[in-house]
């Protein structure tokens, strides 16, 4: 009897002391390519999907990529890295990449760091915009700071990284007027940002000189009027 309850006293110090602090192991996070595309399973070996950003690290080295809803992982390179890895340093990336408001709050810690980047002038000449979107992006990411071209390139960067459709605009704006009508204009960068059909200005330039750059349409009042490379109105 008493080897019996004895035995009976060990079990339960198994179950109600050992068991509960045993700790189970989670998988390892990887990145594996299947059927000719990267799939990326998290720790506890699920299948991610509808992500912005996920930073993984391979052989001390750190990447970063976007995975969509079926779960297909494509890295983020050149300059999108670049844009990726600042929206993680703001710690503005969604958990859910199909969550509006949470896309939306990250869009606006991008665009507040953008606007109140440091100004510099950046006497640089690029005809292209597919090229200025790239060397001003990678100018404000890696000096931290710059001109509307650089505000605008980085903001667009990262809220294209976020999912928007988002387009890198430059142009100009009326420095002075004579009789009602520009008599002088001045070159400028800002960003638009198509939602729900509508083509929405985002001007971070604005936002650091006039505290009044989010969100806005064309021809807003109190804003500025914005002209196309051909110095006709928007």
């Amino acid at each position: 009897m008493k080897k019996r309850l004895s035995w009976l006293i060990s079990i339960a110090f198994l179950v109600l002391v050992i068991l509960p602090f045993t700790k189970t192991h989670a998988a390892e996070p990887c990145l594996i390519e299947e059927d000719g595309v990267l799939h990326y399973y998290n720790e506890n070996g699920e299948l991610a999907k509808d992500i912005c950003i996920v930073k993984i690290t391979a052989n001390d080295k750190e990447s970063y990529y976007k995975i969509d809803a079926d779960g297909i992982a494509v890295k983020w390179e050149g300059v999108y890295e670049k844009a990726a890895r600042r929206l993680v340093k703001l710690k503005a990336v969604p958990a859910a990449a199909s969550s509006d408001k949470e896309v939306l709050s990250c869009l606006k810690k991008a665009f507040k760091w953008s606007s109140k980047l440091p100004y510099t002038n950046i006497s640089k000449k690029i005809k292209k915009d597919d090229k200025a979107l790239e060397y001003y992006g990678t100018y404000g990411f890696t000096k931290n700071k710059g001109d509307c071209n650089v505000q605008a390139a980085t903001f667009t960067l990262m809220a294209q990284v976020l999912g928007y459709d988002a387009t890198f605009v430059r142009g100009y704006v009326p420095q002075a007027l004579k009789n009602g009508k520009p008599s002088n204009f001045g070159a400028h960068a800002w960003t638009t940002i198509k939602l729900s059909k509508k083509n929405y200005v985002f001007d971070p330039n604005f936002e650091k000189t006039h505290k009044a750059g989010w969100k806005f349409k064309y021809g807003a009042k109190k804003h500025y009027r914005y002209f196309n490379k051909k110095k006709k109105e928007i």
